[in-house]
């Protein structure tokens, strides 16, 4: 047994496919192959049942995976711990566009325990969270995402997730606006306004939801640039409840976050979500509830 077998039965187990785990981990299938098959003999198991739906693991393979994740990463721990370059160790977090200020927010509180961790937050769609997760690109994502999504046998088999916080539809807009002083709004009372939009294509696809045909004043992928737009008063945005919840020029009055109703419209689950296999490592579940501290804050 070595370590490059336990990588390539993890990897395996991920991807439910030779060839994929062969793919990412940059060397041929037949080599992945060997490697488990010769695995398979030392213990006499037979770690994956080979299938129309991919290499799926059985009982006993099941065991010796996560036996394997556990080994390498108390490895990993060890290596962390004493080698000379502990001291610079990463941190790479996947956010989705709502939770951007929540992070930030996050972060600081992070750096301040943990100056020595270099920290990449990545703004990603929800879908590309999960991805980068699986193919160890991110430590940690936090999104909007369906549970039925991250309960899929292809998924549940390879990610943990933990609930944040229930998101609804909200309309920010400027002190300046005459809708400022709404408890709520309602399409009709705000299908003439003009709006600005994320030109995410998942955010497009979220605003259509709620008012279609809308006024466009411009797309972009900044966030501080659509802000500024509000709170210029030169448009309105729509946003989840927490995106601008705790941001100063909602806290001081300069921007409003107001519920947008719309039967059918329903809410929306927010989660942080890591590899099952191998698990979070300790930052990114120190930093996991420092979120959950920012949102019930």
């Amino acid at each position: 047994m070595n370590f490059d077998q336990l990588k390539y039965i993890i990897k395996v187990s991920k991807e439910r496919s030779l060839t994929k785990a062969a793919k990412k981990l940059h060397v041929t299938t037949p080599a992945i192959s060997k490697a488990i098959t010769q695995l398979e003999k030392e213990f006499g198991i037979t770690i994956f049942n080979r299938t129309r739906e991919g290499a799926i693991p059985t009982l006993e393979g099941k065991k010796i995976i996560k036996s394997a994740s556990d080994i390498l990463k108390k490895t990993e721990d060890l290596y962390n711990e004493f080698s000379p370059d502990s001291k610079y160790k990463t941190l790479k977090i996947g956010c989705g566009l709502a939770l951007t200020y929540v992070v930030y927010d996050a972060f600081l509180l992070f750096y301040k325990e943990n100056p020595n961790i270099e920290v990449e937050i990545v703004e990603m769609e929800k879908d590309d969270i999960i991805e980068a997760i699986k193919d160890d690109k991110i430590d940690i994502g936090f999104s909007q995402q369906d549970i039925n999504e991250l309960q899929r046998s292809d998924i549940i088999n390879t990610i943990e997730y933990e609930f944040l916080f229930t998101g609804y539809p909200c309309v920010c807009v400027s002190k300046h606006s005459h809708l400022y002083h709404k408890d709520f709004l309602t399409v009709e009372d705000i299908k003439d306004e003009k709006f600005v939009v994320h030109n995410s294509e998942h955010v497009k696809a979220v605003n259509e939801q709620y008012v279609s045909d809308m006024k466009l004043f411009f797309t972009s992928n900044n966030i501080e640039v659509l802000k500024f737009a509000v709170l210029s008063g030169h448009a309105i945005v729509i946003v989840h409840n927490r995106t601008f919840a705790n941001h100063p020029d909602v806290l001081n009055g300069n921007l409003a976050i107001i519920p947008l109703r719309k039967p059918g419209i329903d809410q929306y689950s927010f989660w942080g979500i890591w590899s099952k296999t191998g698990s979070a490592n300790p930052e990114a579940k120190e930093f996991l509830q420092i979120v959950l501290n920012v949102i019930g804050q």
